[in-house]
């Protein structure tokens, strides 16, 4: 198997000296050798041709030397390498040997803000229906813990705001009176062959919690205490999805004991839409039953793992914007992907103590130091511009509105020789970005530094938390 982070980049030919040396290059000498001709592989997210999550190509020059090129992206992940007997995982790029990125504890501070409800879709791909992927139980990724995390939440949004009462069908043997309509067939085996004059066989229209959508939750809330007895040496997480699971069974009293294989139920009520996503998630869990069971046979050192990616990206603005709304918890002091002219900017600040900007997440390693990209100065800038913008934020055409990007600290240990700087390596080192005063900082934990190069564009940083590993108990 490939073992790889986020943000890599090897290529074992050419001038590109200060990329990440590749480790146990002698592994690899068997796919050099069947390289007769090039050969590219790529896995795509959601099968989106402009998303990548890994990149691989492989071909052998005029003079029969071979070629190796290796890139991946903001996504962390397990899956197999198209065209190659070969597995890949990308782990999170801020990992070392003392602590690991606790991505679970991400996704729970992110999604105690409401409004990050509506940007879960394309968070996370599980190909289930793909072969699965062997790997040491030491290694397992916290998969299921991720959506567990994302089940639990939503259906506590669900009941804060109501569980759906509807009409669902119901079948009894009635005492002494008949309801709805009568089962001739049920009633004759029932009641009139066992001379049972009284008892009626009924079927009849109840309106209630008791509905499919909500007997669906419920089991997969049952299988999900039984997952977090897997996961009970890990304190955090464990105490943290403990307390919701508990807050979510109280929600569901009313309601009756079903099993369930998978739910096919859809939503239409806009004001329910919740529920689609998490019967889609409940399903996931479900899929997962025969894994975590592998997980709890002692004489196994190896599990099967289905395929998965989660985009960082994408995890790491909904983490950012929690902290936002927390630093400005006032109505519409931050807008979430204002849409301009089909642009969307991550946030707008328009604060009532008078921070007006346009604010990015870059999750990427670059911003350890160093001025703001070309790309992504650009893509700023074309924000800044947008005459929506400043009649959005009350601004006069003749200022300038101030630009944040937002990227995590964890990355402060990288080396930068293993950062791909690219075509803008010499003006990336040659500028040194002063620290700004704590005035222009929107966390007051941190830093803020201003560009050298561009005016009033700022980059601060934000920690994202990190746990000690601990192996799954066997």
């Amino acid at each position: 198997m490939l073992e790889i982070t986020e943000h890599f980049e090897y290529y074992n030919r050419g001038r590109m000296a200060h990329l990440a040396p590749f480790k146990k290059i002698e592994e690899w000498e068997k796919y050099f050798k069947c390289a007769l001709e090039k050969k590219n592989a790529k896995i795509l997210f959601n099968n989106n041709p402009d998303t990548h999550c890994f990149q691989l190509e492989l071909h052998k020059d005029q003079e029969g030397e071979c070629h190796c090129q290796i890139k991946s992206s903001y996504y962390i992940g397990l899956d197999q390498i198209p065209k190659l007997d070969l597995d890949v995982y990308i782990a999170p790029k801020v990992n070392t040997d003392n602590s690991k990125l606790d991505y679970i504890s991400m996704l729970l501070e992110a999604l105690t803000e409401p409004q990050n409800f509506d940007h879960l879709e394309g968070l996370i791909q599980v190909k289930f229906d793909e072969n699965w992927i062997t790997i040491p139980k030491t290694e397992v990724p916290l998969l299921t813990p991720f959506l567990l995390a994302q089940f639990l939440i939503l259906v506590k949004s669900l009941i804060k705001k109501g569980l759906k009462k509807s009409y669902y069908t119901r079948t009894e043997n009635l005492k002494g009176r008949i309801r709805g309509k009568l089962l001739v067939g049920p009633q004759v085996k029932a009641n009139i062959l066992k001379n049972r004059v009284l008892d009626n066989v009924c079927q009849y229209q109840e309106f209630g919690l008791d509905s499919e959508a909500n007997q669906f939750l419920k089991y997969v809330l049952s299988k999900v205490n039984h997952y977090l007895d897997l996961m009970s040496h890990q304190t955090d997480i464990y105490k943290n999805l403990k307390e919701l699971l508990d807050y979510n069974l109280g929600g569901f009293l009313h309601v009756s004991n079903k099993s369930f294989k998978q739910c096919k139920y859809k939503e239409v009520n806009s004001f329910y839409k919740g529920y689609n996503l998490a019967i889609s998630i409940g399903n996931q869990i479900l899929k997962m039953e025969d894994y975590n069971i592998a997980l709890e046979q002692e004489v196994e050192s190896e599990v099967p793992h289905p395929p998965f990616w989660i985009d960082m990206s994408k995890l790491f603005e909904l983490f950012v914007f929690k902290q936002l709304k927390a630093r400005f918890p006032g109505e519409d002091e931050v807008k979430y992907h204002y849409t301009v002219n089909r642009q969307e900017p991550d946030f707008i600040l328009n604060t009532e103590s008078g921070i007006k900007a346009i604010v990015d997440c870059k999750y990427k390693p670059r911003y350890v130091k160093g001025n703001p990209s070309m790309e992504d100065s650009r893509q700023l800038s074309g924000y800044t511009r947008l005459n929506k913008i400043y009649e959005e934020l009350g601004i006069s055409q003749n200022e300038v509105i101030p630009a944040y990007i937002i990227y995590p600290a964890n990355l402060d240990k990288i080396e930068l020789q293993n950062i791909d700087l690219g075509e803008e390596s010499d003006e990336f080192l040659a500028q040194d970005i002063p620290t700004n005063n704590q005035n222009s900082a929107l966390f007051s934990s941190t830093s803020c530094r201003v560009s050298s190069t561009y005016k009033l564009m700022y980059l601060e940083e934000i920690k994202l938390p990190t746990q000690c590993p601990k192996p799954y108990k066997t």
